[in-house]
This record gives C-alpha cells, sequence and structure tokens, in this order.
C-alpha cells in the first residue's frame, strides 16, 4: 500500500509576466523539508521535492511515497574509504537524508532525518575513518538542522516532528555522549516551516546559539536567542513577517535575521533593531553575515553586499541577472573580505548556472564559473560556505540529471575549482572549516526531485597550497537605525500534540 502526501506554502508575492510563469511553474528549488508521518516509524520513507513559482509566491511541494519495508534491528549505515583523490571518507545510509552538515575544529555533524532520523557526530583526526563517535536520536521521519562553533566546543540542534507541533532546541558538545547538556521545548506549532539548518545558529565563540521559529496559531514569527552553555533564555524577539533563516556574528552580539524579502539585524542582548533593507525575493534565501557584523549579502532576484561605513550600512555590491536567482546558495568569508553565490537559471528548470566571487573593498567581481546541464531534473544551489578569509568557498546544489557538474563545488579566490565532491544524488548541504583545509556535503542518495530515500555525508581534505587575500579595513561598531513595522503573513494553524523525549541510541 502506498500513499502521498502533498505540502505547499506561499513564501512572498511578486508579479510575474506570464512568458516568465510557464518557465517558472516547474521550479525554485529548495530543500527536502517533507511533510513526513510520524506514524510509520520504522518504515522507509521516499520522498522528493520540486519548488514551483506562481504569480502569488514561491510554493515548495514536498511529496511522500512510502511503502511498509522491515523493520531494521540496527541502522543501515555503512563507511567507504577511497584511498585515491582528495576524499577522507564518507558514510552511506540506506534510510536517512543527510540533510544538514557542519563542521568544526575536531569534527563534523550530521542531521539524519526521514526513517533512522539522528545527530550524529564524526571525528576528523585521530580515528576520524567516518566511524561515528555517538549519536542522539531525533524525530523519527521529522526535520532538524545542526549549527557548530567553528572555534569552540559547542553545537546548537534544532528538531521538529512531522505534524510541525513539537519544536525543540538542544544544545551538545563532543563529550555530550548522546545527551543533550540542555533542551528546550519552543511553544510553536507549523506544520510548514520545520526545523532547518538555515534556521539554528552557534556562534563562532560558542556562547551563543540562536534559532528562529514560526507559529501557524498566532501567525508569528520569533527569534530565540541562548546562552549556550546553560541554556538560558537571552532574548525572544518576536515579529509578523515569516523569519526564514538566522546568522550570527562571532561574538553573538548580533544576529542576521533572514525574513519574507527582508534582512533585519538584530542586538542579541535588547532586540533593538540595527540595520534594516529590504531584499529582492523571498523563499529559497538565506543571508550571511561576517563574523565581526560589518558586512553583510542578501540574496534573490538580485545579489546585494551591505557594508557599515561607521555610520550606517550601504549597499556596496549589487548584481543581477535577468531570470536568474541569487538566493539560495550565498557565502561570505569571515574577515568580510570575499562573497560569492551560485546563481541559477530558473526559466531554463535551473539547468544552468553560474559561480560569482566579489572582492568587497573594491566592489569588484573577482571572477566567474558558469556551469549548464540537460535533463529533466532541477538543478537548483541549495547552500553555500567559505573559510575565514575567503580564499576556499564550496557551494552546492541538486545536480541535473546526469551529473553535468560535481553537486559540490569548491573554488579558490580566483574562482579556480580546487575540490568537488560527486554525489550518486543530490546535494543538501555544505560547510567548510575555518582554515579551508576540510569540505564536508550531506545528500540524499538519488535526486531530489525522484523519490526515494538513503544518503552520504562525505569529508574532502584540500591541498594546504595558501592562496593570497587582502586584509579586511576596520570599520567602527555598527549604531541603531529605526526599521519599518513589516506586514503580518498569514498561514494555516494546526494542533499540537505532545510527544515523549528522544531516546538515545545504544
Amino acid at each position: 500500500m502506498k500513499h502521498k502526501s502533498t505540502v505547499g506554502f506561499s513564501l512572498f508575492k511578486r508579479t510575474v509576466s506570464a512568458g516568465v510563469f510557464l518557465g517558472l511553474v516547474a521550479s525554485l528549488a529548495v530543500f527536502a523539508a517533507a511533510e513526513r508521518s510520524n506514524e510509520f516509524q520504522n518504515v522507509s520513507l521516499p520522498a522528493r521535492t520540486i519548488m514551483r513559482v506562481t504569480p502569488d509566491g514561491v510554493i515548495p511541494n514536498c511529496e511522500i511515497e512510502s511503502k511498509v519495508a522491515p523493520v531494521a534491528t540496527r541502522l543501515s549505515e555503512s563507511r567507504v574509504i577511497r584511498p585515491s583523490g582528495n576524499t577522507l571518507w564518507m558514510v552511506d545510509d540506506q534510510n536517512a537524508i543527510a540533510d544538514g552538515v557542519a563542521i568544526d575544529a575536531t569534527n563534523v555533524w550530521a542531521a539524519w532525518t526521514l526513517s533512522g532520523a539522528r545527530l550524529s557526530i564524526y571525528p576528523i583526526n585521530g580515528n576520524g575513518n567516518g566511524t561515528e563517535a555517538w549519536h542522539f536520536s531525533s524525530f523519527n521521519s521529522g526535520n532538524s538542522g545542526v549549527a557548530a562553533a567553528k572555534a569552540a566546543d559547542r553545537l546548537g540542534f534544532m528538531e521538529s516532528n512531522a505534524p510541525g507541533n513539537d519544536f525543540r532546541q538542544h544544545s551538545f558538545t563532543s563529550n555530550s555522549n548522546g545527551t543533550p547538556d540542555w533542551s528546550f521545548p519552543y511553544p510553536v506549532s507549523d506544520p510548514n516551516l520545520p526545523a532547518g539548518s538555515r534556521k539554528v545558529a552557534t556562534s563562532r565563540d560558542g556562547s551563543t546559539i540562536a534559532a528562529v521559529v514560526s507559529d501557524s496559531v498566532t501567525q508569528n514569527s520569533t527569534l530565540y536567542v541562548f546562552d549556550a552553555t546553560t541554556g538560558a533564555v537571552r532574548l525572544s524577539w518576536t515579529d509578523p513577517l515569516r523569519m526564514n533563516g538566522v546568522d550570527l556574528i562571532d561574538n553573538g552580539s548580533i544576529a542576521l535575521v533572514t525574513q519574507d524579502n527582508r534582512a533585519v539585524l538584530v542586538d542579541t542582548s535588547t532586540g533593538t533593531i540595527v540595520f534594516s533593507v529590504a531584499g529582492s525575493g523571498a523563499g529559497n534565501i538565506f543571508y550571511r553575515v561576517s563574523g565581526d557584523g560589518h558586512v553583510f549579502v542578501t540574496g534573490g532576484f538580485n545579489f546585494d553586499v551591505y557594508a557599515f561605513n561607521g555610520t550606517t550600512y550601504t549597499r556596496v555590491i549589487h548584481f543581477g541577472q535577468a531570470n536568474f536567482w541569487f538566493g539560495g546558495a550565498c557565502a561570505i568569508s569571515r574577515d568580510g573580505s570575499t562573497v560569492g553565490t551560485f546563481a541559477s537559471n530558473y526559466v531554463n528548470n535551473w539547468l544552468n548556472g553560474v559561480v560569482y566571487l566579489f572582492d568587497v573593498a573594491s566592489g569588484t567581481m573577482l571572477g566567474s564559473y558558469p556551469v549548464s546541464g540537460s535533463g529533466m531534473y532541477q538543478g537548483t544551489p541549495v547552500g553555500a560556505g567559505s573559510n575565514d578569509d575567503g580564499s576556499v568557498m564550496a557551494f552546492a546544489s541538486w545536480g541535473t540529471q546526469f551529473h553535468d557538474w560535481p553537486e559540490v563545488m569548491v573554488f579558490n579566490r580566483n574562482v579556480e575549482l580546487i575540490g568537488q565532491i560527486n554525489f550518486p544524488g543530490s546535494a543538501f548541504s555544505v560547510d567548510v572549516s575555518s582554515n579551508g583545509q576540510y569540505v564536508v556535503g550531506g545528500s540524499k542518495a538519488v535526486h531530489a526531485n525522484q523519490f526515494g530515500s538513503g544518503g552520504r555525508v562525505e569529508l574532502i581534505q584540500l591541498p594546504t597550497t595558501p592562496t593570497p587575500t587582502p586584509t579586511p579595513t576596520p570599520t567602527p561598531t555598527p549604531t541603531v537605525t529605526p526599521s519599518p513595522t513589516p506586514t503580518a503573513t498569514p498561514r494555516s494553524t494546526a494542533t499540537p500534540r505532545p510527544r515523549p523525549t528522544p531516546a538515545v541510541r545504544p
């Protein structure tokens, strides 16, 4: 017996011409934030994700096609070590999808979803051969996200169940051994906006964890800021405009909140809006901020970069191209010297795109790297990451039916391809270590547009040849600038349902 379920939601409104609409109807891709039945806890749940654009908004269609399968007595995870190339190790799972990955100085963290959902930690060095150190069992068939501190031993892990009526925040270190240091139940319910790695952030110094959640009952979104060690709530900032993502500066004092078509810098101790600006489209977007908070990027129908000039933020880079979407995979270096984006043609079903890198100080383009392909599957960009000085930037995409370009591409500042990960299916996530030595990717075993389950985490090591980068110019601390009140976005109502605390696997 099989069943299908479909969920969709409108993220923004924008007038789309009839000619463009015909090309858009098949796309604007995001991740597999699928509606997954929590009743089938020992069943493989094949899923696929397609994003559509209508004149009223961006609607992700996430479908489930499940068949009852034998109950597994153990996790179906296996380790594969390839001696050739620069792949250090990869971990395959027959059922779970590696929806989110994060890397710190010593470990790779992975958020596995669908059947066998869990948070896993894999050491990089020592016995780092892809052997799991420990794991924490999360909501089966739910959604989750991970964010690691780059310079400290601290991780933020966010999860939600399949019905979207149980959201929880956890904090771990490498020594947690599968038991959260603390947990926080979010008082929200929204089946259309599940947990994900874009919705949780951990500051570089490990002092702060921030997350955004939405509530279909109140039709508000809230930014929560936690003391990463104790779990104490430092701030809850609520706004009627939907929050899609969050990023933190190094010390956690400022959060960059991605809202529908708006970027907002928020003081995490007071909730004061430091600066806000309209973007160029909403939906598959994730804004990023530099370590000191002086530079941030926004993406949508255009790619824009803002820098602090001593008084306020001004736009220093504005770039666009007809029929291209710049919002799904934007990167910024910690020092703010370098930014990048993987743009893709939504009219052509995401079958051609270009990676662009820019120098922030001069506002000039460093170079571009075009890709093109064919087939029936969307090659949508879905993530990006950078090392501290911008000498290594990685971009992830769903890839094409015929794998016309690597699902994860890694570039130096000269926009030369210096590394890659070729997944059998679609990449769903990517991260880069602070020193640029390691890149990790998470994937689904088949293409995102196909029904299927299973996934892989793969870690590659790059050559240690240094690439010169400019030294960023110090700028003063930002000051508060008033911001207008946004308009509320209606959402559907879900009924909360309690769920027992997840059990730790042996």
